[in-house]
């Protein structure tokens, strides 16, 4: 099987469109549909279900992605570090992250940054979920997480250092401010809004397979601090934060997240109510305790040094 239909399978998995993956590779629309057949007929399934409409990965096909994907990082990335090794002038560093409202708008503008402080370094991105952060951390595939402490907890092998303390809120359409949203806040104990007060609202609450063990630890808490009022929740669940907060931003539900996942530019459509809880958030990064790459090492001190945007 030829590396190049490997690298158009991938590509086509990500566009689902043949024509922008002919444009994005520089090839002919049926050089991408050769290339799709070969692989299929080599594998002996199908990878996409076709129509005039759309296209969509199959069962075999989001397998075969999500294994090939990581496996095709690594080799562009081994490819390249072989060429910088050569040469003698460039440093790799992979950073990863989860995908946060706040780190979609706030890591490009970190990496840049150190990137001009640092010009010899070479700066990759992965964007995937906490457990697969956590793995590709331990398996040397990241040399930087972007992470919470509690998600983090108990693994020996790994240093985490903390650039934020911050709170749990209740994510508000500033709207409601002129709907009864001053109903949201509470005087008596600093504008911080008691968790009975969620009875009744429609609250977005995050999976327990992606959410962070403090936010889960939370999302009980209200649970109890409302039942024990007598009063009811309309719950939706989502798998990732991305999706919480689109889900707020169409105004489907109220948001639960910690002040540092917020996008910052979200201020004047989205404001934040503290939450009356006595968890406390954190965030930062982690490396491995044992990690030789200088880069990772420099990005670690310069963000403690210089402290996060936004």
């Amino acid at each position: 099987m030829y590396l190049e239909h490997l690298v158009t399978f991938v590509n086509l998995a990500e566009t689902l469109n043949f024509s922008k993956t002919a444009l994005n590779l520089h090839m002919s629309q049926s050089a991408v549909s050769q290339a799709i057949a070969s692989v299929e007929r080599q594998l002996g399934v199908t990878l996409f279900y076709r129509s005039r409409k759309a296209v969509a990965l199959t069962p075999a096909g989001r397998d075969l992605y999500d294994r090939i994907k990581p496996w095709l990082n690594e080799y562009n990335k081994s490819i390249q570090h072989v060429q910088q090794v050569e040469r003698l002038v460039q440093t790799n560093l992979t950073i990863g992250y989860s995908g946060t409202p706040y780190e979609n708008a706030v890591v490009p503008e970190l990496v840049r940054a150190f990137g001009m402080k640092y010009p010899d370094v070479r700066i990759f991105l992965e964007n995937y979920a906490h457990q697969e952060l956590k793995e590709h951390l331990a398996h040397g595939s990241c040399d930087v997480i972007f992470t919470m402490p509690d998600i983090v907890a108990g693994i020996d092998n790994f240093a985490y250092h903390n650039l934020v303390v911050g709170e749990y809120c209740l994510i508000v359409p500033t709207e409601l401010e002129d709907d009864g949203g001053e109903q949201l806040e509470s005087p008596e104990r600093s504008g911080r809004l008691p968790l009975s007060e969620l009875d009744g609202r429609s609250l977005v609450f995050l999976d327990h397979r992606w959410c962070p063990p403090s936010q889960e630890q939370l999302q009980e808490e209200i649970r109890r601090k409302v039942a024990a009022a007598a009063g009811e929740l309309d719950l939706a669940y989502v798998n990732n934060i991305a999706t919480a907060h689109a889900m707020v931003k169409a105004r489907q539900g109220l948001g639960i997240w910690a002040n540092f996942v917020s996008d910052p530019r979200d201020s004047e459509d989205l404001r934040r109510v503290p939450l009356d809880t006595s968890i406390v958030p954190r965030y930062g990064v982690a490396i491995l305790k044992q990690n030789q790459n200088e880069a990772a090492r420099k990005f670690v001190a310069w963000l403690e040094k210089t402290g996060m945007v936004g």
